[in-house]
């Protein structure tokens, strides 16, 4: 475990202004904005802002105010924040992100969470954190690197485990493989529930049935990106990594689909694209969709008491009773705003669910 501050070189930082400068954008589609993609438009002034307003400098050196560390784990070099409670037993809460975010999600939440102690990692393959030798991490290997980060690497018998998107299927691994230190979990959303639409809907209640036409519609629409990721992440790679403009259409179209309008400001979204471009972790972020695809080992229900703090414009909601199936439900709330990015854009709202889940359970 050693300390880490971010840096990049300036000339990095001149060249990405430098493409930004000389991005080709394709020809309008007339009358067309967000239906068929990223819209022009949108992308060409986050683009201007990108490249002539926004200040990395200010922000790395925000960011560098977080104590952070990087550890080797199982050949697998991990960065994490790690902030200490006010109090010397403070609780210790590992939070766990998703794509296309970063640890960056929950920044905002650090000064409202005092009475904990932070564990905020970079999954295998974002940011600054490295892969395993065979290049690619599942939910389930992500949960035995967290593990050992909290149990041998900080030394914690115990702790509580949070997160959303892929940071929600971590958490599940590590609540159902570790079972007497995972004390509990607090999620924002139930992921994909798969098993509702291969089922007959005559054995469905009313509102899974509804989910199953929703999810069906919203997967033949929306969900290209799950099959290019799982499949051919190498290919879109290229692209991403090579193109500033083509990385920011890529990410800004599910911000804009997945957050409520108005949360996430032009800072948000520029911290997000210059976090993946300068460290030049797109293309090994989509390597997390092939691994779950294709190695992930059956979860079966949760027995650890769990919390949702639901949020109305994330990404398919399941219904309740799915969760409390699947789930040991003690605590669901229905949040008044936000998307799918959580603690992004509503962090004084998600970190009172939290606190308050905490005390509950205490």
């Amino acid at each position: 475990m050693r300390d880490f501050k971010i840096y990049f070189e300036p000339q990095k930082l001149d060249d990405l202004r430098a493409r930004l400068k000389q991005t080709r954008l394709p020809r309008p589609w007339e009358g067309v904005q967000w239906e068929h993609g990223t819209s022009t438009e949108a992308l060409g002034e986050v683009l201007e802002y990108w490249q002539s307003a926004y200040d990395w400098e200010s922000r790395e050196r925000e960011l560098n105010q977080i104590p952070q560390y990087l550890c080797e784990i199982d050949q697998v070099t991990l960065h994490f924040l790690y902030v200490k409670g006010a109090r010397p037993q403070a609780q210790p809460l590992l939070l766990t992100h998703g794509w296309p975010d970063s640890f960056l999600r929950y920044v905002k939440i650090i000064p409202y969470l005092r009475d904990f102690t932070l564990v905020i990692p970079s999954l295998p393959g974002f940011a600054f954190s490295g892969l395993p030798p065979q290049g690619y991490c599942s939910n389930a290997q992500t949960a035995g690197l967290w593990h050992k980060l909290m149990t041998q690497v900080l030394g914690y018998k115990h702790y509580l485990a949070s997160g959303g998107d892929m940071g929600r299927g971590v958490s599940c691994y590590l609540a159902a493989l570790y079972p007497e230190e995972v004390s509990a979990l607090h999620l924002t959303d139930g992921g994909l529930a798969s098993e509702l639409l291969q089922a007959d809907p005559a054995t469905l209640s009313e509102a899974e049935r509804t989910y199953r036409q929703r999810a069906q519609l919203w997967l033949k629409e929306e969900g290209a990106y799950i099959s290019v990721h799982s499949t051919k992440p190498q290919s879109l790679s290229y692209a991403l990594s090579d193109s500033p403009a083509g990385l920011a259409a890529w990410l800004l179209e599910k911000y804009h689909a997945w957050s409520e309008a108005g949360l996430l400001s032009p800072d948000d979204l520029c911290d997000c694209l210059t976090l993946y471009w300068l460290c030049n972790c797109a293309g090994t972020s989509l390597r997390a969709y092939y691994a779950n695809a294709y190695t992930l080992p059956p979860l079966g229900r949760i027995t650890a008491p769990t919390a949702f703090a639901l949020f109305p414009y994330d990404v398919l909601p399941v219904p309740e009773e799915w969760l409390r199936r699947h789930y040991e439900v003690v605590r669901l709330t229905k949040m008044e705003h936000g998307g799918h990015f959580t603690a992004l854009e509503q962090p004084e709202a998600f970190t009172r669910d939290l606190a308050q889940f905490a005390l509950e359970i205490s």
